[in-house]
């Protein structure tokens, strides 16, 4: 199996283990059988229908998590997405996947043909947990000019469970895609997105928010390719370790050649909650054009005493401060949200997931 998954664009010291997908994250090294390919089935809002077959120029798009991972989505897929969009905004596509014992294995093939002035958003929901199941998906997208389009991915998996996220986007001119993405379960969880901002004056945002605890092991790699003149990127993380849970996050800004006036920003926070926890956060800014603004910073560290103790002043116990510091982590992401009954869900998630650290702890 190949094991460079998520490898970061211009590796640095083979000893600090940032480079790629640790091994203990790969998926499990076995035979899989080939998927059958089943199309969505469900009832699309007005403006957006499903294609036969993706068109070969969106196929060949790709993700943050590199070849291997397209391939094995691509060739081996257990259901597909083919969406069209030609229209003004109208009701999101929500898309379900749920793991159990009867499909441990899933692998989802999305694409989003969005064309000029188009506007559409896809909720992507992943829940269930089988033993050593696996649940990868591949999601190509090609805004065209002045389109909008907007992913929301939430990932809800037990633990038994591995997952792994993979996005590939083509901005075109005016175009503006925007990525979101909560990511709270499974054993280990991997998601890389490569953003390519192709035509003058495309626009990626990008928020994601993730918490682990126990022995998870997660790891992102994320990619904003700037090539169009006056294009701009903004990448948000944030995140909660507990446990003696690890996470590596990959964050790069590559302004190519003839991108002039693009300006690419990065950031993560990150909140620990147990020195048993392990953080490593990689920016990266990569610049073949002069005239142009990237910018990175990461900051990590505990609960402040001060908030908490001011949080506790105003009548909240000790226990209801911190719910609602983690809480405010994941309000960037949780207020693109929708609907309401999954935003709950999340935020149900995050109390539980604080309350056994509590216990624990």
């Amino acid at each position: 199996m190949n094991t460079q998954i998520n490898r970061l664009p211009v590796p640095t010291w083979n000893r600090t283990g940032v480079n790629w997908l640790d091994k203990k994250a790969l998926p499990p090294d076995r035979e899989y059988s080939q998927g059958d390919h089943l199309p969505y089935d469900g009832v699309l809002p007005h403006g957006i229908s499903l294609m036969d077959r993706i068109p070969e120029e969106i196929a060949a798009i790709p993700s943050g998590m590199g070849e291997w991972m397209d391939e094995f989505i691509l060739s081996r897929a257990d259901k597909t997405c083919y969406l069209l969009a030609e229209g003004p905004a109208g009701e999101p596509v929500i898309i379900t996947q749920t793991l159990d014992l009867t499909h441990p294995v899933i692998r989802a093939h999305y694409a989003i043909n969005a064309k000029p002035g188009s506007n559409i958003t896809v909720i992507q929901i992943n829940r269930g947990d089988a033993k050593d199941g696996v649940l990868g998906s591949l999601t190509q997208i090609d805004a065209q000019e002045n389109s909008v389009v907007r992913l929301i991915s939430v990932q809800l998996l037990g633990r038994n469970s591995q997952s792994f996220d993979s996005v590939g986007a083509r901005i075109g001119k005016g175009a503006r895609v925007e990525l979101v993405r909560a990511v709270l379960g499974g054993k280990t969880a991997a998601c890389g997105s490569l953003a390519h901002l192709e035509g003058q004056g495309g626009g990626y945002q990008q928020d994601t928010a993730y918490f682990t605890d126990k022995e998870q092991i997660y790891d992102f790699n994320d990619i904003a390719r700037h090539a169009g003149r006056e294009t701009e990127s903004e990448m948000h993380t944030a995140g909660v370790l507990a446990g003696s849970s690890s996470k590596i996050l990959r964050g790069t800004i590559d302004f190519k050649a003839g991108c002039a006036h693009s300006v690419g920003h990065e950031n993560e926070t990150v909140l620990l909650l147990s020195p048993s926890a392990r953080n490593r956060t990689v920016p990266l800014i990569l610049c073949g054009e002069e005239a142009v603004e990237g910018q990175h910073a990461a900051s990590l560290g505990q609960f402040d005493e001060k908030h908490l103790y001011y949080l506790c002043s105003r009548g909240l116990s000790l226990m209801e401060a911190k719910r609602m510091l983690v809480e405010a982590r994941f309000m960037p992401v949780l207020h693109k949200i929708t609907p309401d009954d999954l935003r709950m869900e999340i935020l149900n998630v995050i109390e539980r997931r604080l309350d056994e650290h509590e216990t624990d702890s």
